[in-house]
């Protein structure tokens, strides 16, 4: 059973696209293009569909995405050969950067050309090809002013049968992801500070906290004092 499931993981693995780079900033006017590249490693062509969906907010460690105008990209569906690289060209059409950073869900859309599965049309005889989802790949794009920058704070904290749940907010103007590598965290109890550790942190599932906006996440493994006993906790952002 063991082996069998490795084979299959295998076999998901070569047929992943690459998409390439997965993250862009635009903070410049005279930088409005960006190029993406979509790769083919394996022996089999495979269709993808490229799109662009404008973040609104993180909430609840979902990303709520709408369809824009404000970021466009060509080509947006193609098909890849065997070993194949093809480049998206993607731009920003406002016309200045925003005051407050406006983030870009990038989506390279694995599509399955099925042929197996023939199925003759009523009307002219011709053959139909199936087409079915397999992976997506997904990039962001951070469109700001090169002055931006992030201001978190926790507003709140709560303690609750899941653990500690954190009230994180942004009062800057781009966004930040609120983990453990770039931010440190404090927890003070009866009057002395305690660092926080990895572990501590560990499954919080930190997203990204937008310009303007705040979110939520549940500290539920603290080992390093009691979760009880915590009376605030502050964040640092890491040099």
């Amino acid at each position: 059973m063991k082996k069998i499931i490795l084979l299959l993981v295998a076999s998901k693995l070569l047929c992943a696209i690459n998409l390439i780079p997965m993250t862009e900033t635009i903070d410049s006017k005279k930088k409005k293009n960006i190029v993406f590249s979509v790769t083919n490693p394996t022996n089999e062509p495979v269709a993808v569909d490229f799109s662009v969906l404008k973040v609104l907010n993180t909430q609840n460690n979902q990303e709520q995405r709408v369809e824009t105008n404000d970021v466009q990209a060509y080509p947006t569906q193609f098909v890849l050969s065997p070993k194949e690289t093809k480049s998206v060209r993607v731009r920003y059409m406002g016309s200045k950067l925003p005051e407050k950073e406006e983030v870009y869900r990038v989506i390279a859309q694995e599509l399955d050309i099925d042929v197996s599965d023939k199925k003759a049309d009523n009307n002219n005889g011709k053959i139909k090809a199936q087409i079915k989802m397999r992976f997506s790949y997904e990039g962001l794009i951070f469109v700001h002013k090169k002055d931006a920058q992030a201001v978190l704070n926790i507003d709140n904290i709560q303690k609750s049968a899941q653990g500690l749940e954190l009230s994180i907010s942004n009062r800057g103007t781009s966004s930040a992801l609120p983990n453990i590598a770039n931010y440190n965290y404090f927890a003070q109890s009866q009057g002395q500070e305690y660092k926080l550790t990895e572990n501590d942190l560990k499954g919080a599932e930190f997203r990204r906290v937008l310009a303007g906006a705040n979110n939520h996440f549940t500290l539920a493994h603290i080992q390093t004092l009691s979760p009880q006993k915590i009376e605030n906790i502050r964040l640092e952002k890491k040099q």
